[in-house]
């Protein structure tokens, strides 16, 4: 039976999101069907002759949009003879993005976002006006939420027996506009499920009064605090504020969740999918409630965001889409395979792939290679290939992004109601200290794993160091298990002294913990690790990734930027054997062994003992 609004919102509310409480949610999940083959996907619309065309060139699967029972949708019965007559599957588009991307999608006439700009500029004009920071609908309306999973039941049951990839809740989702920033929900079901999540975090009144600064006498009185009233402030107290920013991010996750659960149990087989993810930042994009708030989730790598996703969440299979095929788009396919990614889609608005007459375009070409890969054994080994992480741990911590914008911004007043997505993507000390540290460790041959504020505050990380990114503001329970992590030898690093604020983000007198200062570019010279294999090459330009497959090690070898011409590199075996996985040539055992790497294609190395 489905959860009435406040039953769903005690549900996750009643305590803070622990990492046992995420386990509990993934273990009670109905198993899903096996994601048994690398999938590449045609997004635009093709007739029997180009689908058989394009199922020749490696292509497996399309796209039909789901009609969402407005008038202006097709019937998915008349969209899937064709696919299905070719022999490929196809996936479900867009199901409820007029819930989950309220705010930007497309509307014939007007700018995708033409909605979120209109709030922006009814907020301008009266700041005064609350309802224009009430996100229409709300995601914690409970006919919105009975509408959707109506919704998206009747999908699943009429096309299961076909066994879609996967059911689209919505493509470039986002509380607002993608990552844009904005006060979103004040609107009343939002405001009653802030307050029985707070009674979660803090348990009484007044141990929420006490870290606010506030004096509320009931709970049905408390407010959240805007942005306009943060940035006013003198005491350095974004508690109030930091609060209700997260449990924005928590209530956009519950609602993806939810569609989610809708579909499994519509078909425990089925998988629910979100596309066009955004890097961590605002919107929604706190990635420690989004990764298991779906199954498949489409993005590419930008940064450290694609492995934070995969650190948290194991399971999630993540699709990319290819717009070109230029020796730099090539490179990032494969770039993306090496982190993870298990499917593709090709965008063909220009129809550079398939022509009108059924005829191959000039990008097939060159990605037909790359199929034959990515369908053959690489592919498949890559599936089930998990990646073997160094003892490095590196703490992803969202109420430090949240402090250090309210920190850039302020002195700004009420600029930040002019801000788009496009903004929200631009660099902050945050960003640039999360990103620098990965790509630091990615040079020496490192893959760290990233954690959470919930588990880190479960006790100390096994890893031997823990890199801190800009992680301004911590937790009393993390910056115990920190201390307790450096008094058992562990080695904690730091780009910035951390912990100047609590875990809701109010300024403390001093730094909770102490921490080694080193700048990301400096970090070589401070964590003195090696990779499993040493690999050697001109201007230090190739990038590692070690794997566990089917009882071996697989050791793959990418250049980190497409090059002109193939280059010599050197990997120290320290003993082990080595095969090449795609030529089956087997290397032996030298202590030191010389290889062509091309400048796009990985190289594939079977490790043995």
């Amino acid at each position: 039976m489905p959860f009435s609004f406040r039953e769903r919102v005690s549900r996750f509310s009643a305590r803070p999101f622990t990492l046992t409480f995420v386990l509990a949610l993934i273990l009670a999940s109905p198993a899903r069907a096996a994601w048994d083959s690398f999938e590449i996907i045609h997004w635009q619309t093709r007739d029997a002759a180009q689908l058989e065309m394009l199922r020749k060139l490696g292509v497996t699967g399309v796209k039909v949009m789901a009609d969402r029972g407005d008038g202006v949708g097709t019937p998915l019965d008349q969209q899937t003879p064709v696919p299905r007559a070719a022999g490929m599957r196809w996936y479900i588009e867009n199901i409820a993005t007029d819930w989950y991307s309220s705010y930007h999608r497309f509307t014939p006439g007007k700018d995708v976002n033409w909605r979120f700009m209109a709030a922006q500029q009814q907020y301008r004009a009266n700041p005064s006006d609350n309802t224009a920071l009430f996100r229409e609908p709300s995601l914690m309306d409970p006919a919105w939420r009975d509408k959707i999973r109506a919704r998206l039941t009747a999908a699943v049951r009429q096309e299961k027996a076909f066994r879609p990839l996967y059911y689209s809740l919505g493509d470039e989702t986002g509380i607002a506009d993608l990552t844009a920033y904005w006060d979103f929900d004040l609107s009343s079901w939002s405001v009653a499920g802030f307050r029985i999540w707070l009674r979660g975090q803090y348990g009484s009144l007044t141990a929420l009064n006490a870290e606010w600064g506030t004096d509320y006498v009931s709970w049905d009185a408390v407010q959240p605090e805007t942005t306009n009233q943060a940035m006013r402030r003198t005491d350095d107290n974004f508690a109030a504020w930091n609060d209700f920013k997260a449990w924005m991010d928590t209530s956009f996750a519950d609602a993806l969740r939810d569609g989610t659960d809708a579909v499994h149990r519509a078909d425990p087989t089925a998988l629910s999918a979100i596309e066009g993810v955004q890097i961590p930042g605002w919107g929604g994009y706190d990635y420690t409630k989004l990764a298991h708030a779906a199954d498949v989730m489409e993005l590419s790598d930008d940064g450290a965001n694609v492995d934070i996703l995969h650190s948290i969440n194991p399971r999630v299979i993540q699709l990319i889409t290819s717009f070109g095929a230029s020796p730099a788009d090539l490179h990032a396919i494969w770039h993306n395979v090496l982190l993870g990614a298990r499917g593709l889609i090709l965008w063909d608005e220009d129809d550079s792939i398939s022509r009108a007459d059924a005829s191959l375009g000039p990008r097939a070409a060159a990605y037909a290679p790359l199929f034959t890969a990515l369908r053959g054994d690489v592919g498949r080994r890559m599936l089930d290939a998990e990646p073997v992480r160094d003892p490095v741990a590196v703490l992803y911590s969202p109420v430090s992004f949240r402090v250090r914008w309210m920190l850039d911004h302020r002195r700004y007043g009420d600029a930040w109601m002019h801000r788009s997505s496009e903004m929200e993507l631009e660099d902050n000390a945050w960003r640039a200290a999360l990103r620098g540290f990965a790509a630091a460790l990615e040079r020496m041959g490192l893959r760290p794993r990233f954690i959470t504020p919930e588990q880190l505050a479960s006790g100390p990380p096994p890893e031997t160091t823990l890199i801190l990114p800009h992680a301004i503001a911590l937790s009393g329970v993390e910056a115990a298990a920190i201390k307790a992590f450096a008094a058992r030898g562990g080695q904690v690093l730091a780009d910035t002294p951390p912990g100047q604020f609590d875990g809701h983000g109010r300024r403390l007198p001093e730094p909770q913990v102490i921490a080694t200062i080193v700048p990301p570019n400096d970090l070589a010279t401070a964590l003195k690790l090696a990779p499993a294999f040493r690999v050697e090459a001109q201007d230090n330009d190739v990038d590692s990734y070690l794997f566990r497959s089917r009882g071996h090690r697989l050791l793959a070898l990418q250049s980190h930027t497409p090059r002109e011409t193939s280059e010599n590199v050197t990997v120290e075996l320290n003993g082990a054997s080595a095969r090449d996985m795609v030529t089956g040539q087997d290397y032996g055992k030298p202590a030191r062994l010389e290889l062509t790497l091309d400048r796009i294609t990985p190289i594939f190395l079977e490790i043995g003992r």
